[in-house]
C-alpha cells in the first residue's frame, strides 16, 4: 500500500467491464505525479482479493468509484464504495462514465461527470482540477476573479495543466507500455475486420525454446510482445482479441496455474486489452490427473459412481478462470456449466469457448478430445440470437476436429466426436480455432 514511504493517493474502484476507463483514469493521475492502486496493474497472482480491496479502501487518501450500470450491479463494487463511505464520506469521489441511475446514498454525493466529455484533453483537465480541489478541501480558483463592477469581467484563462511525471513500473505491477486511449468521445466506426492473437498451448511447466527448464511468464510475454510489435511495424493490425486454445499448463498443478495467470494478465495489459478481450479454454494438459484420481478414489470409498465431466480434474483451471474474470459475472465456468460463451459487444463478436476435455480422466484410455452432444446443443441454442444480430461467431477448442477422427482413437490431440461438432455447430460458426494438431505449429517453433 505504500511505495517509497508514501501512501497511495487513490484507490480505483471499478467493474472489470469498465477497465478501459479505470486504467485511463489511473494513467492520467500517475502522469500527474499521484500514486494509484488499481486491480488491473497491482492485483498479481497470489494476492488476497478481499485484503487488497479492504486495504485499498482504508489506506488510500481518495477512493474513485467509476460509475456505470456495470459498477452498480457489481457486488464487489458496492462493497468498496460503501466501505469508503463508512470510513469517511469525504474520501469518496464518484466519476460517472456511463448513463446510469444513482439511488440511495450515492445519489446524495456530487460526482464528476465525464459522460458527455468528448476529448481526452477536456476529460484530463476536468479530472485533475476536481482531484486538486478535493485534496485541498476547497475549490478556490488559481486565478483572481474579475472585479464585479467592471461591466463585463474577462473570463480567466485556463492555466496550463501539463504535469510532468513518470508512470512507475515498480516490481510486481503490470502497467501498460503505452498510455491507454481515451475511452470517451465518439463511438468507434464499424470495423471491417477483427484481429486475433492465437496462443496455442503455452503449457507452463514444460521446457520451451529448446531448453529443458520451463519458460517463465515474463520470458514468454517478451517473446510474444516482440513478435506482435514486429508484425504491427510491418502493417498488421493490433490484436483485438487474445485466444488461448487450451493447454495453459503442463499438468494442471497450482504453480503452473500461477505462472499462466501472470502470463495471461501481463500479456493482456501489455497489449492494452480488457479482461473480456481474453478468451481461454481448457486442454487435456490442464486436467489434473492427480485430482481426478483422488476424485475416483473418493467415489469408490463411498460406493458412488464418478460423474462426468469429473469436475475436480479442472478445479485449478476454474481457479485461473475466476481470477482472470473477477467481476465479470456473465462469464461462467463451473461444475454446472464447464464451458463459456464470450460475447464482445464492442467488436460485435461472440466466441464459443468449447471444453473438449469432457471425457478426459487420469486413465490413459480416456486421453482424447470430446465435447458431447449436450455442450454442442447448448452452444447451438445460445448462438442463434447472435446469428440473428449478424455478429461474427467464432469457436475455440483444444483438440483438432479432424473429420473421421474416431478412426484414430489413440491420438490425444484429436476430437473424437468431430461429427457432433460439425452437425450441431457447423452452420453456426464462421471460424473455428483449435490447439496445435498433429504436425501443427507449437510455441517453441514460432
Amino acid at each position: 500500500m505504500a511505495e517509497q514511504g508514501r501512501a497511495r493517493d487513490f484507490f480505483i474502484s471499478y467493474s472489470p467491464a469498465d477497465g478501459r476507463w479505470a486504467t485511463w483514469l489511473a494513467w492520467q493521475l500517475e502522469t500527474a505525479g499521484y500514486r494509484t492502486l488499481i486491480q488491473a496493474w497491482d492485483f498479481v497472482p497470489g494476492t488476497n482479493f478481499i485484503d487488497f480491496m479492504d486495504r485499498g479502501v482504508r489506506e488510500s487518501t481518495v477512493v474513485i468509484a467509476v460509475l456505470s450500470d456495470n459498477y452498480l450491479n457489481s457486488r464487489y463494487g458496492t462493497m468498496e464504495w460503501q466501505a469508503a463511505f463508512r470510513t469517511d464520506p469525504g474520501k469518496l469521489l464518484p466519476v460517472r462514465i456511463a448513463d446510469c441511475a444513482l439511488e440511495g446514498l450515492l445519489a446524495t454525493l456530487t460526482y464528476l461527470d465525464l459522460l458527455n466529455v468528448t476529448t481526452a484533453e477536456e476529460a484530463r483537465r476536468t479530472l485533475l482540477e476536481r482531484v486538486a480541489e478535493m485534496l485541498a478541501g476547497r475549490a478556490k480558483p488559481r486565478i483572481e476573479p474579475g472585479f464585479p463592477h467592471d461591466g463585463h469581467a474577462a473570463l480567466p484563462a485556463l492555466a496550463d495543466e501539463e504535469h510532468h511525471g513518470t508512470v512507475e513500473s515498480a516490481l510486481g505491477r503490470r502497467t501498460p507500455v503505452a498510455a491507454p486511449p481515451f475511452p470517451g468521445g465518439a463511438r468507434e466506426e464499424r470495423r471491417e475486420g477483427v484481429s486475433v492473437l492465437h496462443v496455442a498451448g503455452p503449457r507452463f511447466g514444460r521446457g520451451l525454446f529448446g531448453r529443458d527448464e520451463p519458460a517463465t511468464a515474463r520470458e514468454l510475454q517478451s517473446r510474444i510482445w516482440a513478435n506482435v510489435t514486429h508484425l504491427v511495424d510491418r502493417g498488421a493490425p493490433r490484436p483485438d482479441l487474445i485466444v488461448v486454445s487450451g493447454d495453459l499448463t503442463e499438468s494442471g498443478r497450482p504453480r503452473e496455474v500461477d505462472e499462466a495467470l501472470s502470463f495471461l494478465t501481463g500479456l493482456r495489459v501489455l497489449l492494452g486489452l480488457e479482461p473480456d478481450r481474453l478468451i481461454v479454454v481448457p486442454g487435456n494438459h490442464d486436467v489434473s490427473k492427480v485430482a481426478c484420481h483422488a476424485y475416483f478414489l473418493h467415489c469408490e470409498a463411498r460406493e458412488r459412481t464418478p460423474q462426468p465431466p469429473y469436475f475436480p480434474k479442472l478445479e485449478q483451471f476454474a481457479r485461473l478462470f475466476g481470477e482472470l474474470y473477477q467481476g465479470l459475472d456473465h462469464l461462467v465456468f463451473d461444475v454446472g456449466q464447464p464451458w463459456t460463451l464470450f460475447p464482445v459487444p464492442e467488436l460485435r463478436v461472440v466466441v464459443a469457448g468449447l471444453n473438449s476435455t469432457m471425457a478426459a480422466t487420469h486413465r490413459a484410455e480416456d486421453d482424447y478430445g470430446s465435447i458431447g452432444e449436450p455442450q454442442a446443443a447448448w452452444f447451438a441454442e445460445r448462438l442463434r440470437a447472435f446469428e440473428e444480430l449478424g455478429w461474427l461467431r467464432v469457436g475455440v477448442l483444444r483438440h483438432d476436429p479432424v473429420p473421421g477422427s474416431a478412426a484414430a482413437p489413440h491420438d490425444p490431440a484429436l476430437l473424437r466426436d468431430a461429427d457432433t461438432l460439425s452437425r450441431l455447430l457447423g452452420g453456426r460458426l464462421h471460424l473455428l480455432l483449435h490447439g496445435p494438431g498433429p504436425g501443427g505449429r507449437h510455441l517453441d517453433r514460432l
